[in-house]
């Protein structure tokens, strides 16, 4: 009963008071032939003037762009175009990525058969450029596979632990030595590299001297991973044993949260290997998130703190193949016809088959569990720097809600995504996590297909129906650890649709994005979501010569505006949420990627019509 009325009480005690913001918003008119391209980048100036450069359909060899010049007040100033050599447009702009229309790399996978083995399979992408869509389309052919030996010539093991690098088309994999495992009671792992070609080299041997599993193993992320992506710009990659309880003749470690730490360059060097003190044996750890000099592990803790991780009820926590979701698919594939059914049935005698599971797969079963803590910890020079455990009770009585809420959201410790990371000045930590629940409304299925009638598809073009979305939380931990508050915001965006076109797909199956801006003297932080507002409708025909058939492709895709508020960090409360202006004559949705220019004063946002003919400029003050 108290906790029922410090819940109702929350908002009034944390005061949830609204600041005004000054808006300001301007739209003009794009070039035909913009449109038809990509808004590449938006640089900032001198003088708080701004660049946004559209790079148009061009050639192999000459790159054509369109640049719009604005002032801080979002008056356009004028614009040029330029037709240049690609290799002097590459070196002008760092975020131009274009590498030729179609080119193919011939890259590496490994998963894990049905008995477990190591298996490798060389693979072979084909990407090709899409000028609207500014990236590339991937599509991924299975080609042969090995399986390495041990120096007893005994099969490897693959609990996890890969790493693509597909810079440099290789593969790193901590595979397992069952027989060296055997013959020396201990834990033996040796870290293979193989090529494109299937060439296998055993870079070091590890061996841990008591019974652990693996629990993560994932490349760094950190502030520029949008920005530069592992394949151009590879970081390194950390593995993480924990501590296990399983009987035999392996030593059990008598402490359960003594985990060990891995750091692997992507050529495959050992940069650190160290024990640390976990906050949790039951931990299942989300991130690795690296920031001047350290690297903050964090993630939600269940089961008992004296409970050994694999009594934790969490099971297998790393994928077991380094493919993706459609490559996977794509690689247990048989080769059709009776001879091909032939050949897969060889290939699970010989084990040749793949089982791997991806770590999509994975978190999904781990999302049906019930944590009761959050967890992180910060590791620099070898050593734990920051260690903190904060259960759900903590996290909730520390809730604070905006006055259009009866009481604060209560997080349950399951089904949630992590929304944003990010850091200030202070060195604080700010997280947001989005609450989700299952879609009962389709089974919790994934139906790609909503709908099959003669001559028509329709299919969705967000594979998120059997997820919905819900609640908004952002935590705010003080450096050492300590929580200062958990704002929560109620998203009802379950009503809103497509509107105009009777989409299958609603606003509550797309995930929000949470960020958060400093305003200049520090006191504030501008909380900004990127919410679906509506639902895309795009309609193809193609037809067929052969059989004089047309057929029609119908996809839906989310159309993104932004929500704002504020949280004053003097007195840790928040203000309302209110949806940014637009255009009375025309709606407006967020560009998919550049959207966003964030000065010291100001946050610019930019949108643009469906049809991508008139572009608008809103202006917020961070002040």
């Amino acid at each position: 009963m108290k906790k029922a009325i410090a819940a109702a009480l929350a908002c009034l005690l944390f005061g949830f008071t609204y600041a005004q913001v000054s808006i300001l918003e301007k739209n003009h008119e794009i070039s035909r032939r913009s449109k038809k391209g990509y808004l590449g980048a938006v640089e900032e100036k001198a003088d708080g003037k701004f660049d946004m450069v559209y790079v148009q359909p061009s050639s192999k060899r000459k790159v054509k762009t369109e640049t719009y010049h604005f002032d801080g007040e979002a008056n356009l100033l004028g614009s040029d175009n330029t037709d240049e050599d690609i290799e002097r447009v590459r070196t002008r702009y760092k975020w131009f990525k274009y590498k030729g229309d179609r080119f193919i790399t011939n890259n590496t996978s490994v998963s894990a058969n049905y008995v477990g083995d190591v298996v490798f399979r060389r693979k072979r992408i084909t990407a090709e450029w899409n000028w609207w869509r500014g990236g590339y389309v991937r599509n991924a052919q299975m080609l042969d596979k090995v399986k390495p030996r041990t120096e007893s010539g005994r099969n490897y093991k693959f609990g996890g632990g890969a790493y693509e690098v597909e810079r440099d088309s290789t593969i790193l994999v901590m595979a397992m030595d069952v027989q060296a495992s055997k013959d020396n009671n201990k834990m033996v792992y040796d870290l293979l590299r193989a090529d494109n070609q299937l060439n296998i080299s055993v870079l070091k041997r590890f061996e841990l001297p008591y019974a652990m599993q693996m629990v993560y193993a994932q490349p760094l992320t950190d502030d520029l991973s949008e920005d530069i992506p592992n394949d151009d710009d590879p970081r390194d990659m950390v593995v993480v044993f924990a501590p296990i309880d399983v009987g035999g003749k392996l030593a059990k470690n008598k402490n359960p949260k003594a985990f060990d730490y891995l750091r692997i360059s992507p050529e495959g060097i050992v940069k650190e290997q160290f024990s640390f003190q976990a906050p949790h044996p039951g931990w299942r750890i989300l991130d690795a998130y690296e920031k001047d000099g350290a690297v903050l592990l964090y993630g939600l803790g269940i089961g008992k703190p004296d409970k050994y991780s694999n009594k934790s009820g969490m099971g297998i926590m790393i994928a077991t193949t380094s493919n993706d979701a459609s490559e996977q698919a794509e690689a247990k594939k048989g080769s059709g016809g009776m001879l091909g059914g032939f050949k897969a049935i060889g290939n699970v005698v010989s084990g040749q088959n793949e089982a791997g599971l991806t770590q999509e797969q994975l978190d999904e079963m781990m999302d049906m569990l019930t944590f009761n803590s959050f967890a992180m910890v910060k590791l620099q020079g070898g050593a734990v720097v920051m260690s903190r455990l904060t259960d759900l009770d903590e996290m909730n009585a520390k809730a604070a809600c905006p006055p259009d809420m009866k009481r604060p959201s209560k997080f349950d410790g399951k089904m949630f995504k992590v929304s944003g990371v990010s850091f200030l000045s202070d060195k604080s930590l700010i997280m947001s996590l989005q609450d989700t629940k299952r879609n009962k409304s389709n089974g919790g299925g994934n139906n790609k297909f909503l709908g099959t009638l003669t001559g028509t598809s329709t299919t969705r073009s967000a594979d998120a129906s059997k997820i919905l979305y819900k609640d908004m939380f952002l935590l705010h931990f003080k450096p050492d650890g300590e929580l200062v508050r958990n704002y929560t915001v109620a998203l009802d965006q379950k009503g809103k649709k497509g509107f105009f076109n009777n989409s299958p797909l609603t606003a509550d199956m797309i995930p929000a994005e949470s960020r958060v801006y400093e305003s200049p003297d520090k006191t504030k932080l501008n909380w900004v979501m990127h919410i679906v507002k509506a639902i895309g409708k795009d309609v193809d025909t193609d037809f067929s010569t052969f059989g004089n058939t047309m057929t029609t492709t119908t996809s839906y895709s989310p159309l993104f505006s932004i929500e704002y508020g504020t949280i004053d960090l003097k007195t840790n409360t928040a203000s309302d949420f209110k949806t940014l202006g637009e255009d009375e004559k025309r709606k407006f949705y967020l560009y998919p990627r550049n959207n966003t220019l964030a000065t010291n004063d100001f946050l610019y946002f930019f949108s643009e019509t469906t049809r991508g003919d008139k572009l608008l400029i809103s202006r917020m003050s961070k002040k």
